[in-house]
Protein backbone atom coordinates (compact mmCIF):
# COMPACT_ATOMS: atom_id res chain seq x y z
CA UNK A 1 0.00 0.00 0.00
CA UNK A 2 2.74 2.69 0.75
CA UNK A 3 4.48 1.46 -2.28
CA UNK A 4 1.19 2.31 -4.43
CA UNK A 5 1.20 5.57 -2.38
CA UNK A 6 4.79 6.99 -2.64
CA UNK A 7 4.60 5.69 -6.68
CA UNK A 8 1.48 8.09 -7.55
CA UNK A 9 2.35 10.63 -5.32
CA UNK A 10 6.04 10.84 -7.21
CA UNK A 11 3.71 10.25 -10.62
CA UNK A 12 1.73 13.53 -9.36
CA UNK A 13 4.83 15.53 -8.79
CA UNK A 14 6.18 14.61 -12.01
CA UNK A 15 3.07 15.69 -13.79
CA UNK A 16 3.39 19.23 -12.01
CA UNK A 17 6.58 20.29 -12.32
CA UNK A 18 7.66 22.76 -14.74
CA UNK A 19 8.78 22.67 -18.29
CA UNK A 20 12.52 23.00 -19.11
CA UNK A 21 13.35 26.61 -20.36
CA UNK A 22 13.30 26.98 -23.40
CA UNK A 23 16.03 29.62 -25.18
CA UNK A 24 14.23 32.32 -27.49
CA UNK A 25 15.99 32.58 -31.16
CA UNK A 26 16.95 36.09 -30.86
CA UNK A 27 18.34 35.95 -35.01
CA UNK A 28 15.19 37.24 -36.26
CA UNK A 29 13.32 40.34 -36.05
CA UNK A 30 9.53 41.69 -37.55
CA UNK A 31 10.20 42.69 -40.76
CA UNK A 32 8.06 46.11 -40.63
CA UNK A 33 9.01 47.21 -44.41
CA UNK A 34 6.91 43.90 -45.90
CA UNK A 35 4.40 44.85 -43.85
CA UNK A 36 4.61 48.06 -45.21
CA UNK A 37 4.29 47.22 -48.82
CA UNK A 38 1.73 44.71 -48.37
CA UNK A 39 -0.35 47.12 -46.43
CA UNK A 40 -0.22 49.45 -49.49
CA UNK A 41 -0.95 47.06 -51.67
CA UNK A 42 -4.19 46.16 -50.25
CA UNK A 43 -5.11 50.09 -50.14
CA UNK A 44 -4.06 50.65 -53.79
CA UNK A 45 -6.49 47.62 -54.88
CA UNK A 46 -10.39 48.36 -55.66
CA UNK A 47 -11.57 45.60 -53.35
CA UNK A 48 -10.10 47.84 -50.40
CA UNK A 49 -9.35 44.36 -48.69
CA UNK A 50 -8.35 44.61 -44.95
CA UNK A 51 -5.10 43.18 -43.64
CA UNK A 52 -5.12 41.94 -40.26
CA UNK A 53 -2.01 41.37 -38.70
CA UNK A 54 -1.99 38.14 -36.38
CA UNK A 55 1.84 37.96 -36.60
CA UNK A 56 4.77 39.80 -38.04
CA UNK A 57 6.85 38.37 -40.80
CA UNK A 58 10.17 37.37 -39.56
CA UNK A 59 13.74 38.53 -41.03
CA UNK A 60 17.04 37.27 -39.99
CA UNK A 61 18.84 39.86 -38.28
CA UNK A 62 21.59 39.76 -40.95
CA UNK A 63 19.62 40.79 -43.81
CA UNK A 64 18.14 43.91 -41.89
CA UNK A 65 19.45 47.22 -43.83
CA UNK A 66 21.00 49.59 -41.58
CA UNK A 67 19.74 53.37 -41.49
CA UNK A 68 21.99 55.78 -41.57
Amino acid sequence: MKLILALSGAVVIAGCSSLPTQVADNRTVCDKEQMERIQARSLNQTSKVDVIWLSCPQIRRDQVKTVS
